[in-house]
């Protein structure tokens, strides 16, 4: 496993040699997951360095541990390959501030940064590794000429240094990319946040949980930012809502030929929550075309996506029908019904077909493209909490009032 004979750059070799194979994993299980071509790793040249970091644990620790059982050295090469991923993962996450892979939705992890099925995976790897493949590679490389080994050595250690350098700007800028879409991000256009990512487009790829975490600490900027100005508008709107107020002309405008749409309007027979699905989106569409309004937002695209955001029709708590059978789960299935309604009936825009798509996220997996899909899906959860708190008051006092009367009807003589 290992010769102390050989020079130091035979090492830088192997060393090499094993971020290269490591990259062509990499790429290969990259490529096939997502369907496309991927340069795999933190480099932007053909090499994953914590492949060659992974190797030589394993390399040094089969020289002291050779003499044990098989099955001891597995455990022990298991145990130290997946402290290594815990410590790289923690250091990138402390360093770069970004969490270039995480296991979070995997079981039995460990702050998301190790897991059980990916710690067998590599233990099985380090196993074939070290039987079949370290000890072939190891007698070819200890075989070359000093005289080839010393400067092509040389020469992998500039080249690495200059990439591993240019790797961590690109992160840096990638980092800040990001912290600027969370403070500028309403004062963006959608072009302008598509094409900022999009720059980074290798790194998202590379390690596809970067888009998680933007996803994540978008979506936690949009809900605080809205938090704080919903105290200052929402009973403004509220009022309105019910009826204190007439809407505003222009929303009506905006959605007046949906509404009076003969198939949108049979919405009106359908429960939903504690009033009719009629009932529940055009609250959702004025809510979210007042808030797009505010942000300066496309409201128009806002407010009809988000009248067509429930446009099912059927009992979504006892269905049966073509269009959803009843062995289907309501909550992942209705978008896409919602979807090809609204297509069936209307014309919608690509903002508008999202809002329907992704109302229901994080629910629905793929998170919202647009700002006004996010602005509907906070308002269709705040409204239909609302709803059911609405409706759970209105139960606890019907029964408080039964109650009371019952009371009443045992001891007539209470009262007097």
């Amino acid at each position: 496993m290992l010769n102390q004979d050989l020079s130091f750059f035979y090492y830088i070799i192997l060393f090499a040699i094993y971020c290269f194979i490591g990259w062509v994993l990499e790429v290969f299980y990259r490529s096939f997951s997502q369907r496309k071509f991927v340069n795999a790793g933190f480099l932007f040249g053909p090499f994953v360095p914590i492949y060659g970091i992974g190797a030589f644990t394993v390399i040094v620790l089969q020289y002291f541990i050779q003499s044990w059982h098989f099955i001891p050295r597995c455990v022990a090469v298991g145990l130290s390959i997946t402290f290594m991923e815990y410590v790289i993962g923690f250091l990138a996450e402390k360093i770069f501030k970004l969490p270039l892979w995480n296991y979070s939705d995997r079981r039995f992890n460990l702050h998301g940064r190790v897991c059980l099925l990916f710690s067998l995976l590599w233990t099985g790897l380090a196993v074939v590794f070290s039987e079949f493949i370290h000890p072939e590679v190891f007698s070819r490389v200890a075989s070359l000429h000093e005289g080839f080994v010393k400067p092509a050595a040389i020469a992998f250690m500039i080249y690495f240094w200059v990439d591993y350098t240019f790797s961590v700007m690109s992160l840096a800028s990638f980092r800040n990319a990001v912290a600027y879409l969370y403070e500028e991000y309403f004062n963006l256009s959608n072009t302008e946040i598509e094409e900022r990512l999009n720059s980074f487009q290798r790194l998202r790829d590379a390690f596809p949980d970067l888009n998680q975490y933007i996803n994540q600490n978008i979506n936690k900027k949009i809900r605080n930012r809205l938090n704080s100005i919903l105290k200052t508008i929402q009973e403004k709107i509220i009022l309105e809502m019910e009826g204190r107020k007439p809407f505003e002309k222009e929303y009506y405008e905006t959605v007046g030929d949906i509404l009076q749409h003969e198939e949108f309007l049979k919405l009106k027979d359908y429960f939903h929550h504690n009033s009719s699905i009629y009932s529940h989106v055009h609250d959702v569409a004025y809510f979210s075309y007042r808030i797009c309004k505010y942000f300066k937002l496309d409201y128009r695209s806002a407010a009809r996506g988000a009248l067509l955001h429930d446009f099912f029709l059927y009992d979504w708590r006892n269905h049966d029908e073509p269009d959803l059978a009843r062995n289907k789960f309501h909550g992942l299935a209705h978008p896409t019904i919602a979807v090809a309604n609204a297509k069936k009936h209307f014309s919608i825009n690509d903002i508008e077909e999202d809002i329907i798509k992704k109302h229901m996220w994080p629910l629905t997996l793929v998170p919202p493209k647009y700002k006004e899909s996010y602005i509907v899906s906070f308002a269709d959860k705040y409204l239909s909490s609302r709803e059911f708190i609405n409706e759970y008051k209105k139960r606890i006092s019907q029964f408080q009032t039964k109650k009371g009367r019952k009371r009443k009807h045992a001891n007539p003589d209470a009262s007097k």
